[in-house]
């Protein structure tokens, strides 16, 4: 093993990995041009109305059915660089590319390692479904980088009040792209390792208070459009009933499957209404028929992890929606590529969770810095999942911290410290 060690440790590892990682995503980009479909669609489509100064709204109605982060995002580019889809490319690739470099600097301080660290920055390098997703108009890549980055400023040495205003301003960027980040950084700053959080506890609380109140003033305007539009408090968007009557009514079947009763349930009126009979609806459920939602987490577990190439076959969609055709063999061995390499992944990843929980071999054996933020970031996905439905695209923000945990299974198989 000392050649391939020896190569992860060279000096110009990371910055050779990088440049792969940007030449690979380039080349997808450009031969692998498919059509908005599906969410990606209406994506780009407000995404242009926002660039023209419209705002978010659908047939001349405001809207805030899906959140607005994403679709302004991508506005703000178009109004600077003209509503092309090879500006939302370009702009995936970046972001990922962040996502990559972020990944590898939280492995190298939550694990104290610089192999884990290198190992994590070689896996979401080449991770194929991620790839695809850089020709998509998806969220995931502005979700999980803001995520990342939010995180990684909390864990700076210079953690202090510039630190806590941008991981504020951060995380409530990220919270305005999927309301779904606002437990985030409660989670972090539990977890956060002890050698990461030598300051007093009441400073500690003071800091989430701090991040969290910043926060919420991102939110702020957003929700004062939102009050405007609908007469109530609406603090992101308005689907999360929807979302909910998804998973929890007497057709669910673990997964997104839209029904003709959905319609009659919801009724009429604006976003806001239908999402609160929705909600009521899900929740009544919930009460009256609790086993039946307890027999459907299992399938909604396993919709959510049980494969990674929704990015490959939105891809294909979206390509064979323009008319042109696709080598089915090459497809094919591009999705057995990247299922294998996802199973992989998460394999290596269990095998390491398993590792950990094994006793130690002798007296005070060492043991290699195992930090519990990762798993309480997949812990709390994975909550998502089994309350709402499951999917493989909601398991793309949880990808970075399975990468982290196989890259330390090296050094969870050796049982001794690497710094």
């Amino acid at each position: 093993m000392r050649g391939p060690e020896a190569l992860l440790r060279s000096r110009y590892f990371p910055a050779a990995c990088l440049c792969a990682a940007f030449l690979i995503r380039v080349v997808w980009m450009l031969l692998v041009d498919p059509k908005p479909l599906s969410d990606f669609d209406w994506y780009y489509a407000r995404a242009i109305d926002i660039s023209l100064g419209r705002g978010l709204q659908e047939n001349g109605v405001p809207t805030a059915y899906w959140p607005v982060g994403y679709p302004s995002f991508l506005g703000a580019l178009f109004a600077m660089f003209g509503s092309s889809l090879l500006v939302a490319k370009i702009a995936n690739l970046l972001l990922y590319m962040g996502v990559i470099a972020l990944s590898y600097w939280l492995a190298g301080r939550l694990f104290r390692s610089t192999l884990t660290a290198r190992l994590t920055l070689l896996i979401l390098a080449f991770y194929p479904n991620h790839i695809a997703y850089t020709s998509l108009v998806a969220s995931e890549s502005l979700f999980t980088f803001l995520m990342l980055l939010g995180i990684a400023l909390l864990l700076l040495p210079s953690s202090r009040l510039p630190m806590v205003i941008l991981s504020g301003i951060t995380f409530g960027l990220a919270c305005l792209v999927r309301p779904q980040l606002l437990p985030v950084p409660l989670i972090a700053f539990l977890l956060i390792p002890k050698g990461e959080r030598p300051r007093p506890f009441g400073e500690r609380l003071l800091t989430l208070a701090g991040v969290y109140a910043i926060l919420l003033v991102v939110l702020v305007p957003w929700t004062l459009r939102n009050y405007r539009a609908f007469g109530h408090v609406v603090l992101v968007s308005t689907n999360a009933g929807g979302n909910l009557l998804m998973g929890n009514n007497p057709w669910a079947d673990g997964t997104y499957t839209f029904r003709p009763e959905f319609t009659q349930i919801v009724g009429t009126g604006n976003e806001y209404e239908q999402d609160r009979r929705a909600k009521s609806f899900a929740l009544d459920y919930i009460r009256e028929h609790p086993l039946a939602i307890l027999k459907l987490m299992p399938l909604k577990f396993w919709y959510l992890f049980r494969g990674d190439i929704e990015g490959i076959r939105w891809s294909i969609q979206g390509i064979e929606a323009k008319g042109e055709r696709v080598p089915k063999g090459l497809m094919t061995a591009i999705e057995v590529l990247a299922e294998g390499y996802y199973l992989l992944l998460v394999a290596a990843c269990a095998t390491t969770l398993l590792l950990f929980l094994l006793p130690s071999k002798g007296v005070g054996a060492a043991r290699p810095s195992f930090p519990l933020m990762g798993l309480g970031f997949i812990g709390y996905f994975t909550l998502l999942g089994l309350i709402f439905y499951g999917g493989s695209r909601y398991h793309f923000p949880v990808m970075p911290w399975v990468a982290m945990y196989a890259a330390s299974l090296p050094e969870a198989l050796r049982g001794t410290p690497r710094i």
